[in-house]
């Protein structure tokens, strides 16, 4: 499977059973004051089950699941410089996700990649 097939069978089973969702990052602007940027996305949400609560992931966090598409379409996160190696267009702790109007924190985000493209987001949000 190519990395374009990947994300193009995601994008379909997000847009047909998914939700709609929102990540904001404050992004340092001019003088440092902080600006949001933010971005609509598809996403599938669920609860963890019981025997996935370990290694930091508590009871009421919320596995979200989202393909790189409408990130890389709208740019986020802007024009940040991200201060590690990590990739720039993987949501980080204490960026922000709203699910069904309730604002919530990022507390990780796993990339998957295949062939060196990013075509699958992971988060763990609480709140």
């Amino acid at each position: 499977m190519t990395p374009e097939a990947a994300i193009a069978m995601l994008n379909r089973q997000l847009a047909a059973h998914g939700q709609d969702i929102r990540l904001t990052r404050n992004t340092l602007g001019p003088g440092g004051v902080l600006i949001p940027f933010s971005v609509e996305c598809r996403a599938f949400v669920r609860s963890y089950k019981a025997d996935e609560l370990v290694g930091g992931i508590i009871q009421g966090d919320t596995l979200v699941v989202l393909a790189p598409t409408e990130i890389e379409a709208q740019g986020w996160p802007g024009a940040e410089v991200t201060p590690t190696n990590q990739d720039r267009r993987v949501p980080r702790k204490d960026d922000k996700c709203v699910i069904a109007g309730k604002s919530r924190n990022v507390e990780a985000g796993t990339p998957f990649y295949l062939n060196g493209e990013l075509v699958r987001i992971e988060l763990q949000v609480r709140g």
